[in-house]
């Protein structure tokens, strides 16, 4: 179940995952490798927590993923959280978010994902309101059609394609991304 919560940036709506805000993440203003700072936690899932974050040295908005401190000994999360980060780091289409970096922190010793940060609505959200009118939703399932063929083409298959994981940048169905394939 997700609430609404409004970007500090801009007034875009983010899907916030209930618990997120208050989950006792890490604080503002960590810093990653010296790479990247943390922002704003905007997801919690099973195996981890996801940031609004930027890079130091241009400012630029990422997305970080972040493994949970419980699930650091887990060897099997611990692989498949690799085998993503592997897998969609070459995987270059316009439907489907840009993976930049995986890395450990030394001081963190979490495991953490850097990838584009798209700032949008998840489409469940705006399915909410209503259906999408036949036009969008034939150039919404072709873009993401187009997304998925070029993952599979490399033998990737998203785990959990649903409406949670298709973000929205400002209502633009032209622009939709898929997310966190969770291999």
């Amino acid at each position: 179940m997700a609430d609404d919560a409004q970007s500090p940036v801009d007034a875009t709506r983010i899907a916030v995952r209930a618990g997120a805000a208050d989950s006792g993440g890490l604080p503002a203003g960590t810093r990653l490798n010296g790479t990247y700072e943390i922002d704003l936690l905007i997801a919690t899932g099973g195996m981890g927590e996801v940031y609004r974050g930027h890079v130091i040295e241009t400012g630029d908005a990422v997305a970080i993923k972040v493994i949970r401190p419980d699930m650091v000994g887990n060897d099997a999360a611990l692989a498949l959280f690799r085998k993503e980060a592997s897998a969609l780091h070459h995987l270059n289409h316009a439907a489907i978010i840009r993976y930049f970096v995986v890395a450990i922190d030394p001081d963190l010793r979490r495991p953490y994902l850097a990838m584009e940060f798209v700032d949008g609505e998840p489409l469940s959200e705006i399915l909410k309101r209503g259906p999408l009118p036949l036009p969008e939703c034939l150039l919404l399932l072709d873009r993401l059609a187009a997304g998925l063929g070029a993952a599979h083409e490399i033998g990737i298959v998203h785990r959990d394609m649903s409406p949670d994981n298709v973000i929205v940048p400002a209502g633009d169905i032209r622009r939709a991304k898929i997310i966190d394939f969770g291999i």
